[in-house]
């Protein structure tokens, strides 16, 4: 089984702005799609004005609509780490 993991990338000119509110949204319509596993919307302190859209997915990415002035990336997890279960 492959996942994939798919980033919109998106800055803002206010740390509230109307770009946070859009990838929100589009966040919000992504459990429908064929293959969706999980999303988060990542905010940093250190860079109040950027904003990434992380998503997971079993097989490919659908075509999804990026929001006008993001970009996007899809990278394929070839290795993953989970530490063992404390006693």
């Amino acid at each position: 089984m492959s996942i994939q993991v798919h980033y919109i990338e998106g800055h803002t000119t206010a740390a509230d702005g109307e770009l946070r509110q859009r990838l929100s949204d589009l966040m919000a319509g992504l459990g429908h799609l064929p293959g969706f596993v999980s999303a988060d919307l990542l905010c940093s302190p250190a860079q109040p004005h950027l904003c990434l859209l992380e998503s997971r997915w079993v097989g490919g990415v659908p075509d999804l609509e990026i929001p006008v002035g993001c970009k996007s990336w899809v990278f394929t997890v070839t290795e993953s780490w989970t530490p063992p279960p404390q006693a």
